[in-house]
């Protein structure tokens, strides 16, 4: 069985896709700062910016059930 250049050209561009995937910079976790906002958080970093908003606790009412017999 002959070899030819064609045989190896999709090994080649497997390896170079494995190797450009293997020398990518990995996401830099850089440190947001982040400031409290009234009912939100803001958090930044260089060319970044994210708020979260806190929902308020709000009490519900107790129920009232009424029950009507024989009435419609």
């Amino acid at each position: 069985m002959h070899v030819t250049a064609r045989h190896f050209v999709p090994f080649l561009i497997a390896g170079g896709a494995a190797a450009a995937i293997a020398a990518a910079p990995l996401a830099s976790a850089n440190q947001m700062s982040c400031t409290d906002v009234g009912n939100a958080t803001q958090c930044g970093s260089p060319g970044n910016s994210q708020i979260t908003a806190n929902a308020p606790v709000v009490q519900q009412p107790p129920q009232l059930i009424i029950i009507h017999r024989g009435r419609f």
